[in-house]
């Protein structure tokens, strides 16, 4: 025998899954297969619908009969010979294995049937049953001789076997047909006579039927490997956009198989109809992966590389006294859009987020305004910012609502807050906002996410991560930066930084007993100094620049005397307790000496296309002009 070609790619001949099915039967177990059905399926070498498999599957054993049935199409089977047959022993003497249950209502004591079901066998063509109850009758019957050896697949089993509690007495009555076909089941020479339950969604059917049960296995059909998805796209090679032109074909076909991780079989079709449709070459797999994904959209990441020297003044304009935070967030850009890392395979990397960021430091003094900034940099939108506020996730079972609830509770079919948010807009920064108050269970959710890029609902979709720039925010340590205040300390910026990189260290190593987190955000720590005094002004001028444009949106031309404001938000900020909240008390005093008398103004007045604002040791003025 001859190994496989040069280059060629190799896989098992069948599905692990398949080959645990196959040990089952052997064992004279009934099979509840779930999860992955709908799939082709890796048999005798090559891909076939689970159907075609199974029945290869059962050849081999040697079944003498094989039928299959689901509630659309009714009862069927691969030839005549095994209709044939199936009518002999349903109309025939009803032999059964000792102890069987006696013969179903409608036959005789010899066994004689004069049931409606072999009535309609014998006057329709095939399929003749269609109707659930009397061809699981049938079945039944069929299964409990012991003359010939037979199996039968019943397709679809989760939207017919309802609950005893959901159902009324016919869905009942089905239910109890189907345990006692498997109860009743006889051993026919080496093989019991067999049944094959294949379920969408195992908690669809009733756990009782399978659960506790020494003669059913439950088998999940799993996922393909990557050696199987790297066998079939090498055989589908040929459909691809100048695949007779293709490079390096092989290399590109084993990147691709690695892209393509949580994708069926049937799924990587639309690779190449996607190569072909958007004229993507097979040598260009990364870009493949990521329209196929996400769609023939412009990909935001490319224009990145062509204005980057702009986002280090866009971003210290709004984000002001933070020259470290900004410079730390453009080199992850400027890292991002190059795309060297220290990784084995390259293409790994390209399922990581864009950007890993845990932002730490006092209370307002710009976190959150340099995530929007980096939103609306990248993305040309700052609603492409979506916030999880994780204060809100304290609790263990609230880590679900990131991924959604698990199958048989209350919003299973909504899916999960975070993997819904990435599916719908793959191109996002993700804000995950104080993170430190968020149950330990909950950082279970984010190892995925940061070591694959990827993260599978309760649902079984898959999000990718791809595209996104995850930031956690945190205000670890920033209690004792109050106590600096308070005593009249300013501490230069080194000192801050090795104290709240401190308070992030104990926090995941003492207090999570968590130090792989550490790990996978590697030089992401990003701390954020304390307002500064000398930075005051500048935030007052910015504030009152969106001041102005506001009323200027509203019909109001507002003049305002920048100086007396100023001079009135220093002198409150020289008090400790106001640098704490850092920008948040600037903003407390505008509020107070400008937003609100300006409001109260325009309101009283209306029609004044112009005003002229002051702030004067007696209060705030206001005048026309």
């Amino acid at each position: 025998m001859t190994g496989p070609a040069p280059g060629r790619p190799t896989a098992p001949p069948a599905a692990a899954w398949l080959e645990r099915v196959t040990a089952e039967i052997a064992r004279g177990r009934h099979i509840v297969i779930h999860g992955n059905v709908r799939d082709l399926v890796r048999w005798d070498r090559s891909f076939h619908p689970l159907r075609t498999a199974v029945s290869g599957l059962l050849s081999i054993f040697g079944y003498q009969l094989t039928g299959y049935f689901d509630p659309i199409d009714g009862l069927s089977f691969t030839n005549v010979d095994d209709q044939r047959e199936f009518h002999r022993l349903l109309t025939g003497p009803d032999v059964t294995r000792p102890g069987a249950a006696e013969p179903p209502a409608g036959t005789d004591r010899t066994g004689t049937a004069r049931s409606r079901f072999s009535t309609a066998l014998r006057d329709a063509p095939a399929p003749a049953l269609t109707n659930p109850y009397d061809s699981l009758a049938a079945i039944r019957r069929v299964l409990r001789q012991a003359g010939t050896s037979s199996a039968f697949l019943i397709d679809q089993a989760d939207l017919m076997l309802s609950p005893p509690e959901r159902g009324g007495d016919a869905e009942r009555r089905l239910l109890g047909t189907t345990a006692k076909a498997m109860t009743e089941a006889a051993q026919t020479g080496k093989l019991r006579n067999l049944l094959v339950l294949v379920a969408d969604d195992l908690t669809a059917l009733p756990a009782w039927l399978y659960r506790d049960r020494p003669y059913v296995q439950v088998v999940e059909a799993a996922l393909p490997t990557f050696d199987e998805r790297h066998v079939y796209l090498h055989q589908q090679a040929r459909h691809f956009h100048q695949a007779a032109t293709a490079r390096k074909a092989p290399e590109d076909l084993r990147v691709l198989a690695n892209l393509s991780e949580g994708m069926a079989i049937s799924e990587l079709d639309g690779l190449w109809r996607m190569s072909n449709l958007q004229e993507i070459p097979l040598d260009e797999p990364r870009t493949l992966m990521k329209r196929t994904l996400f769609g023939p959209r412009q990909d935001p990441w490319r224009r990145v590389r062509d204005r980057l020297a702009r986002f280090g003044p866009m971003a210290a304009e709004r984000v002001i006294g933070q020259p470290v935070a900004v410079d730390r967030v453009r080199r992850a850009l400027t890292s991002a859009t190059v795309g060297i890392d220290f990784v084995a395979d390259p293409h790994n990397a390209e399922s990581r987020p864009k950007g890993i960021f845990f932002f730490v430091g006092p209370t307002g003094v710009g976190k959150t305004e340099l995530a929007r900034t980096l939103s609306e940099f990248v993305f040309d939108d700052e609603t492409a910012l979506a916030r999880f506020d994780m204060s809100t996730f304290a609790e263990a079972h609230s880590a679900e609502r990131l991924t959604g609830a698990p199958p048989g509770y209350v919003g299973h079919e909504r899916g999960g807050e975070l993997t819904n948010r990435v599916n719908q807009r793959p191109f996002s920064v993700l804000l995950f906002d104080e993170i430190e108050k968020a149950h330990a269970s909950v950082f279970d959710k984010f190892l995925q996410v940061l070591d694959d890029g990827r993260l599978t609902d309760a649902l079984g979709n898959t999000a990718y991560f791809s595209e996104t720039v995850i930031i956690f925010t945190s205000n670890l340590g920033a209690a004792e930066t109050y106590d600096w205040l308070d005593g009249g300390e300013l501490p230069d910026y080194e000192k801050v930084s090795a104290h709240f990189e401190r308070a992030v260290r104990n926090h995941f190593t003492t207090t999570l007993g968590r130090p792989e987190l550490l790990g996978r955000l590697g030089g992401g720590i990003t701390v954020f100094d304390i307002l500064r005094p000398e930075f005051v002004d500048q935030i007052v001028g910015k504030l009152l620049a969106q001041l102005v444009a506001s009323a200027h949106r509203q019909g109001v031309r507002l003049t305002l005397d920048e100086q007396s404001v100023v001079a009135r938000v220093q002198e409150v900020m020289r008090r400790p307790e106001a640098l704490r909240l850092g920008v948040r008390s600037i903003r407390d005093v505008l509020d107070r000496l400008v937003r609100e008398p300006l409001v109260e103004h325009v309101f009283a007045s209306p029609g004044q296309a112009a005003l002229r604002l002051s702030v004067q040791p007696h209060g705030t003025v206001i005048r026309a002009g």
